[in-house]
């Protein structure tokens, strides 16, 4: 799993195979920020963990590379964006093998609340602004563009009047728990191409 921050996201599906509900096993965090709470609940959790800084490498390519490079060692299965708020460059044998969760309706909010510099309140904040009536969550492949990768699977959360991108927020993100290990069980069971027999799981 890649993550930037609270690692939020992380702690729902730790909590999901805990329960039963995603027969997965996180086998390493990298996160582009040090000193992160999701760092913190790998460590608490024994899950290896490592801090790669875009500000290190000339480019984004050069920092894919070495996000891969970390990855390598512990021979994932699926890679999964945790609020990673970096790009990626793909390379070719991972095509397909990673996916991400934004908070917004895709394709719908392609244009207004997606793309770089668009994560967390921003989003929430652009939906509203927009006049849109309702949002949601989006889960997606992640190809070598912000946001535009094939859509896998999407929950619409409904706008209340007097929302703000907090309140929005929050209920988006009680959307993304359920959405998150659902979407990943229906990837891995649609495609035994990338996965082989594993069809029941991911790490």
């Amino acid at each position: 799993m890649l993550l930037s921050g609270s690692g939020r996201t992380l702690e729902n599906l730790l909590r999901a195979t805990e329960r039963g509900e995603l027969a997965a096993r996180v086998v390493a965090v990298i996160s582009s920020v040090p000193s992160v709470r999701g760092l913190e609940i790998a460590a608490a959790a024994g899950i290896p963990h490592a801090t790669v800084r875009r500000r290190d490498y000339p480019d984004d390519a050069a920092f894919s590379a070495a996000i891969s490079a970390e990855l390598t060692a512990h021979q994932p299965d699926l890679i999964l964006l945790a609020g990673f708020l970096r790009r990626l460059v793909v390379p070719p044998e991972l095509t397909g093998r990673i996916l991400n969760i934004h908070p917004a309706l895709l394709p719908e909010a392609a244009l207004i609340a997606a793309g770089q510099g668009f994560y967390g309140a921003r989003v929430h904040a652009a939906v509203l602004a927009s006049g849109a009536t309702e949002s949601g969550a989006t889960v997606h492949v992640v190809d070598n563009a912000y946001d535009a990768g094939p859509v896998i699977q999407r929950t619409v959360v409904p706008i209340i009047p007097g929302d703000t991108p907090e309140s929005l927020g929050d209920r988006v993100f009680v959307a993304e728990c359920a959405l998150y290990p659902a979407a990943i069980r229906r990837y891995v069971a649609d495609h035994p191409e990338l996965f082989g027999r594993k069809t029941h799981g991911a790490d």
